[in-house]
């Protein structure tokens, strides 16, 4: 009877042993499970920035400094015997209006002068007359702006609309209109002037320029002593311009690119030229930021060994688990942290082992840390007692690693906010530039084999203000 006693004693104790062994997945390091989760998709960002000039700065820049002559020249052929001496010079301020179709009018006071002369052959005698004349006129010109590639204001379908006046003289019968003359002489000189330093005052190169490498300068938060630098790598430049009915000029400036993040020292950006141009068929005001906070697992390891290492797991009144020389990596959907531990024991003597707690990291919204959930456990030591009993207690292990591996990033937030409104504004020539109200959130957390992956989403729009006008 006590025989089988005994048996049924021992056959609890092994199946109790297979239990315990069999309760905790083994986790292999060396073969992790294949990942299910997608890649990581790009950091994509872009800014849209509506640039609005109103009609009378131009106006007033093309009004500062100008040549009152515009053309002169003498002996021009008419046909048919007739020549006409001409000289135009501009007589006052020229003024701008928005029209339809992307069109901008420009009426432009002006004196012609001049003489038209006729020669003829009578008898074999040069008989030459002519005729002086002396107008005061302001025509209307309109053309079409356009953002060159050089981004100098080109000027575009430049057409005299009228003339305020005929431009049809009687001379001896001889019915002579000068409108064809003028308008291929004056269309050259008006091209070259709209086109010329006037307008380039406004140095949209600069601007753009600026406003690229803002897009592109690394800005700085700080967490607990970690500094993170996030960055951008423009890619796409794109433009256009429109002509309102209200007496604007608006340029819509787009910049797209990537965004990274270095944790640790400051990245050194090399500036980059601006692109070719893309034309900008997008019209409103935005910012669209996604800023991967990236933590390498190397980094991830100093910060673990930093809370964890050194620190005391009481797994019951008797014993306690000193973890060290923490190691994380990917495991499949996971991140595996591997550590060293040293059991201590009252009155017994240590043991050590290794163990391996993976779980799957995730955002905690409510504490704003990154934590890892759907936790398994696992550990390694040549001591089978141990082995049970650590397994035993395996919920409460749990539980303090998960608690001292929550990395909070609240703070982290918090600096970034404040760092984009203060990165958010730069200043050109002629305007200063500022994000509205960024609202950071959130977007998404992903698993790699070299780091885990916060996908941060700033949006806003932009502020744009030319600077001596309200």
């Amino acid at each position: 009877m006590s025989k089988i006693k005994n048996n049924s004693i021992y056959l609890f104790k092994m199946l109790l042993l297979l239990t315990l062994l069999g309760a905790c997945k083994s986790i292999k390091p060396d073969r992790p499970p294949v990942a299910t989760q997608e890649d990581p998709p790009a950091a994509l960002s872009q800014v849209n920035i509506p640039i609005v000039i109103p009609l009378s700065f131009l106006e007033e820049n093309l009004n500062k400094d100008w040549s009152s002559k515009l053309f002169a020249e003498k002996g021009l052929s008419l046909g048919s015997g007739l020549f006409a001496d001409l000289d135009i010079d501009r007589t006052g301020k020229i003024s701008l209006q928005g029209a339809e179709n992307n069109t901008i009018k420009v009426r432009v006071p002006m004196n012609l002068k001049g003489d038209l002369k006729i020669e003829k052959k009578v008898f074999g005698q040069v008989l030459s007359t002519n005729f002086p004349f002396n107008e005061s006129m302001s025509p209307v010109i309109s053309f079409i702006p356009e953002i060159g590639r050089n981004w100098d204001l080109n000027i575009k379908n430049l057409n005299i609309d009228n003339w305020g006046r005929s431009m049809k003289y009687n001379l001896l019968g001889f019915e002579i209109d000068l409108d064809p003359l003028v308008r291929n002489q004056l269309k050259r000189v008006l091209d070259n002037q709209l086109s010329a330093a006037n307008l380039t005052r406004l140095d949209f190169k600069h601007m753009a320029q600026e406003t690229w490498e803002a897009f592109s300068e690394p800005y700085s938060v700080e967490e607990e002593g970690m500094q993170v630098h996030f960055y951008s790598v423009p890619s796409r430049l794109k433009v256009s311009e429109e002509i309102t009915l209200d007496q604007k000029l608006i340029l819509y400036l787009g910049i797209e690119g990537e965004m990274f993040s270095k944790i640790g020292s400051k990245p050194m950006i090399a500036p980059s030229v601006l692109p070719n141009i893309y034309y900008n068929d997008n019209k409103e005001n935005f910012l669209d930021l996604t800023m991967p906070l990236i933590l390498k697992h190397e980094d991830l390891d100093d910060y673990l060994n930093k809370e964890i290492s050194g620190k005391q797991i009481r797994t019951d009144s008797k014993t306690v688990l000193i973890p060290s020389n923490l190691k994380s990596q990917q495991y499949g959907d996971k991140t595996l942290i591997g550590m060293d531990f040293t059991a201590i024991r009252n009155g017994q003597s240590e043991i050590k082992g290794k163990m391996y707690f993976a779980g799957m990291p995730t955002f905690d919204m409510d504490q704003e840390a990154i934590k890892f959930e759907n936790v398994e456990f696992d550990v390694k030591t040549g001591n089978l007692p141990a082995k049970m009993g650590i397994k035993s207690k395996r919920r409460k292990i749990q539980s303090q690693i998960q608690k001292m591996a929550t990395l909070p990033i609240g703070n982290l937030l918090k600096e970034a906010r404040l760092e984009m409104q203060k990165q958010g504004y730069f200043e050109t020539d002629f305007a200063t530039f500022r994000v509205k109200n960024p609202d950071l959130q959130v977007e998404g957390i992903y698993n790699t084999a070299e780091d885990i992956r916060l996908y941060l989403r700033t949006k806003g729009q932009m502020d744009v203000r030319l600077k001596n006008f309200k």
